[in-house]
């Protein structure tokens, strides 16, 4: 009787190593969408014109504004502060969503190289195309006579 009561309390605490570094994996995931969603896919800032079709349900009267001397930030459901704060974080969330869904669907659908095949194919294929863009954009560059800078460079 002891030796069962014993046993039901004991738990094996080896897989908590492992399930730390895979959350931390995870969380590293979530990060790097997140970065992703910010620098490239314009982070909580959205195309649609979701404002003006909600301008369209609630207009904004010129009138009523210069009769009641109503500031039209007051006037109307989306020029509230937390609504628009509210929507942004969910474009944010939904990107970022989308972002960690393809990341998770990638790794699932390729199979895993070895590292010394990761090694191979960086120092064969990527490296000497690294070499010919940086040699290639800067002569597209100049063809086109397409200058970032408003130095002359002669």
């Amino acid at each position: 009787m002891e030796s069962e009561l014993v046993s039901g309390f004991m738990t094996e605490h080896a897989a908590v190593i492992f399930v730390f570094f895979f959350l931390a994996e995870y969380a590293s995931i979530v990060l790097m969408c997140i970065f992703t969603s910010v620098l490239f896919f314009g982070g909580y800032l959205i195309n649609l014109d979701i404002f003006y079709l909600f301008d369209l349900i609630n207009p904004v009267n010129d009138a009523a504004i210069e009769q009641y001397d109503i500031s039209p930030v007051y006037f109307g459901v989306l020029n509230s502060t937390l609504v628009y704060g509210v929507i942004s974080s969910l474009v944010l969330g939904i990107k970022s969503s989308i972002m960690v869904f393809v990341f998770i669907w990638v790794r699932a659908s390729f199979p895993r190289i070895r590292f010394d095949q990761l090694m191979a194919f960086c120092w064969t294929i990527l490296i000497p195309i690294l070499f010919a863009l940086i040699v290639v954009v800067p002569c597209i560059l100049y063809a086109f006579g397409a200058f970032f800078i408003n130095v002359s460079l002669f």
